[in-house]
């Protein structure tokens, strides 16, 4: 039986890439196939029982059409197509079950085969309630236009327009409590489908910093045991040995202490609370940030060059996330630049809609960026490539950080090559855009 039912509807793993629309669509075009195959087995029982009216071969080649038609639409994802050809078979099958009715009716006999018709295919498709209303309305009046010319008692004619309309109305209820009843199901199934995506990337996150933080904490565990082990062995004979150890102990506990301190500032940025937003010059946070950076510029050889305007650039923006934008741009070009070379910062207003917008720039002169890794660049985790290929150290949290705080501060960050070799990460700040609260979420 369950294959039966997979044919004439949809399957769990096709239902995942549609819409609602196209989900009923393609129910309905599966279903048409259980009409024809019904009609042909109706005209065929017909026709052993020694039957044959004028219509049954017409009716046995429509039959055949629908049946391939189906078949075919099957095939196809063409959405206004499967719905008219849908419209045609439902309205098709209901007119001649009228004209069924008028052709016994000729004959002195009055059935109910239009009402039974009108329930069956209300409940065997599935189709939004409001058409079911118009097409009832429309199919009632021509009932009532067959029924009316139909030389029966006025009673019995009565009886079925009333028979015919109570059924219109359960038509629509029916179809109602059918369609919503399916939209709901898709719904609950796509936000399963949702929070199943969601676990999955959660998972993979959590593996992934399972990873990159045993990774690089191995390193300076590895070192800090050797020193501990060579302290251990040769104290006793070394007395200022324990303090050398010491000293030498402290670049890996600042590597683990910067692995643990990258990692909160990465939850911070993405769930801790900001403050409240400011309108303010953003040139001073320029210069204490470039104050920040300079011990490491001036150990790398790096020159930090600031190009600022005299004129304030006032931007709206938050005073810690700001800081922390800039200092992880800053210790990337800090960081990649080549020995001796120049750091760029600068900013600018730019003119635009409503009171305009202030740009910064940070240019660095490294190897650049991969366009193969561009479109991940702001991703969690995300870790660049030397020119070997070959992974850069780092949890991949910083240009993660900066995204985040950015679009938490309702600004845009983004990445430009630089033409003769370089990086430029330009960050776009509004202008007087404090919510009513001051706060940003």
């Amino acid at each position: 039986m369950r294959p039966w039912i997979s044919r004439w509807d949809v399957t769990p793993a096709e239902q995942a890439g549609m819409t609602f629309g196209q989900v009923l669509t393609r129910v309905n075009v599966r279903r048409v196939e259980i009409v024809a195959l019904l009609g042909l087995f109706t005209r065929l029982s017909e026709m052993a029982t020694g039957y044959r009216g004028p219509s049954l071969w017409f009716e046995l080649g429509m039959m055949l059409t629908v049946l391939f038609g189906s078949m075919a639409l099957r095939r196809t994802n063409t959405t206004w197509l499967g719905r008219g050809f849908v419209a045609c078979v439902l309205i098709v099958a209901l007119l001649g079950t009228q004209y069924a009715v008028a052709a016994l009716g000729a004959k002195g006999r009055l059935t109910s085969g239009y009402p039974l018709m009108l329930l069956s295919l209300t409940m065997l498709f599935v189709v939004p309630p409001r058409i079911v209303a118009l097409g009832c309305a429309g199919l009632l009046i021509c009932y009532y236009t067959v029924v009316v010319d139909i030389p029966v008692t006025n009673h019995e004619k009565i009886i079925a327009i009333v028979n015919a309309g109570i059924v219109s109305v359960i038509a629509v209820v029916a179809a109602a409590l059918i369609y919503s009843g399916r939209r709901r199901d898709h719904e609950q199934k796509r936000e399963i489908r949702l929070q199943n995506d969601r676990l999955r990337d959660r998972n993979e996150e959590l593996d992934t910093l399972m990873a990159i933080t045993a990774h690089d904490l191995r390193s300076p565990l590895y070192g800090l045991r050797n020193l501990f082990d060579l302290a251990i062995r040769r104290s006793e004979k070394e007395s200022e040995l324990p303090l050398i150890v010491l000293r030498q102990a402290m670049p890996s506990i600042d590597a683990m202490l910067g692995l643990a301190t990258r990692l909160l500032d990465a939850h911070a940025a993405e769930h801790g609370p900001m403050t409240r937003l400011v309108n303010e010059d953003v040139r001073g946070h320029i210069l204490a940030a470039v104050d920040r950076i300079g011990p490491r510029a001036h150990s790398s050889d790096i020159r930090v060059a600031v190009d600022l305007p005299d004129r304030p650039l006032i931007a709206t923006f938050d005073i810690g996330g700001l800081a922390q934008i800039l200092d992880n741009l800053l210790g990337n070009g800090v960081r990649f630049s080549p020995h001796g070379g120049t750091l760029a910062i600068a900013a600018s207003g730019v003119a635009g809609v409503g009171d305009g917008q202030v740009r910064i720039v940070v240019k660095d002169r490294g190897p650049g960026i991969d366009e193969a890794v561009q479109g991940t660049l702001f991703s969690k985790f995300h870790r660049g490539t030397s020119g070997q290929s070959d992974t850069l150290p780092g949890t991949g949290m910083g240009l993660f950080i900066v995204a985040t705080l950015a679009e938490r501060m309702n600004a845009q960050v983004w990445h430009d090559p630089v033409r003769d070799g370089g990086t430029a990460f330009t960050v776009l700040l509004p202008v007087n855009q404090i919510p009513a609260s001051g706060f940003v979420g």
